[in-house]
C-alpha cells in the first residue's frame, strides 16, 4: 500500500516535472523567439546605423562641397567688395566734379547776373540816348524849319532891297535925264522895284509872323543845348 502511494507521489512529481519541464520549454522557446526578434531588431539598427553612415558621409560630401561653393562665393564676394570700393571711389570723383560744375555755374549765374544788369544799364541808357536822339532830332528839324523860314525872310528882303534898288535907280535915271523916249524904260525899271518891294514885303510880313510864333520855341531849344553843353550839363 505505502508503495503505491510512493509510486503515485513520484508520478505524480515526474508529471509535474513534466510539466514544469514543459513550460520551462515553452519559456526557452519564447526566449529564442525574443532573441530571433532582438537579433532582427539589432540587425536593422545596424542596416539603420549603416544607412545612417552612409547618409551622414554623403551629407559630409555635400557639406565639403557647400563648402568649396562658399569659399566661391566668398572669393567672389571679395572680388564684389573691392569692385563696389572703385565704383564708390568714382561716385565721391563724380561728386566732387559735380560740387565743382555746380560752383562755376554758380559764378557762372552771377557772371550771368552782372551782365544782365549791365545790359538792362546798357538798355536804359541806350533807351535815355535814343530818347535824346529823338529830342535832337525834333530840335534840329524844328531848326531846319527856322533856318527855312529865316532863308525864306532873306531871300523876300533880297526882294525888298532889289526892288528898292530898281525904284531908286529909276527914278534917278529920270531925275537925270527927264522926260524923254528912256522915260518909259525908267518907269518899267520903278514899276518892276515896286512890284519886286510889295511882293517882298508881303512875303515877309507873313514870314515874321511865323518867326514871332515860333521864336519862343526857338528860345527854349536854344536854353536847352545851352545847358546841354555847359560843364554841369548833361550832353
Amino acid at each position: 500500500m505505502a508503495e503505491s502511494i510512493d509510486e503515485k507521489h513520484v508520478m505524480k512529481v515526474l508529471i509535474q516535472l513534466a510539466e514544469e519541464e514543459n513550460r520551462l520549454t515553452e519559456t526557452v522557446i519564447g526566449l529564442m523567439g525574443k532573441t530571433n526578434e532582438l537579433a532582427e531588431k539589432r540587425t536593422a539598427s545596424a542596416e539603420s546605423r549603416t544607412d545612417l553612415a552612409d547618409e551622414r558621409t554623403r551629407l559630409a560630401r555635400e557639406q565639403t562641397m557647400f563648402t568649396g561653393k562658399s569659399t566661391e562665393l566668398a572669393e567672389h564676394r571679395t572680388t564684389l567688395a573691392g569692385t563696389r570700393t572703385k565704383l564708390s571711389e568714382v561716385r565721391t570723383n563724380l561728386a566732387e566734379k559735380r560740387t565743382e560744375l555746380s560752383e562755376e555755374r554758380t559764378s557762372l549765374a552771377g557772371q550771368r547776373t552782372d551782365l544782365a544788369d549791365k545790359r538792362t544799364g546798357l538798355s536804359d541808357r541806350r533807351t535815355h540816348l535814343a530818347k535824346e536822339r529823338n529830342d535832337l532830332a525834333e530840335d534840329r528839324t524844328f531848326l531846319s524849319t527856322y533856318r527855312s523860314i529865316l532863308a525864306k525872310g532873306r531871300t523876300e528882303l533880297a526882294f525888298i532891297r532889289t526892288g528898292l534898288a530898281f525904284t531908286t535907280l529909276g527914278l534917278g535915271l529920270i531925275r537925270y535925264f527927264g522926260l524923254g523916249l528912256w522915260t518909259f524904260l525908267d518907269g518899267g525899271l520903278v514899276v518892276a522895284g515896286v512890284a519886286a518891294t510889295l511882293f517882298g514885303l508881303k512875303g515877309y510880313v507873313v514870314t515874321r509872323g511865323y518867326e514871332r510864333m515860333l521864336f519862343p520855341k526857338l528860345s527854349k531849344v536854344v536854353a536847352e543845348v545851352a545847358s546841354a553843353v555847359k560843364p554841369g550839363g548833361t550832353s
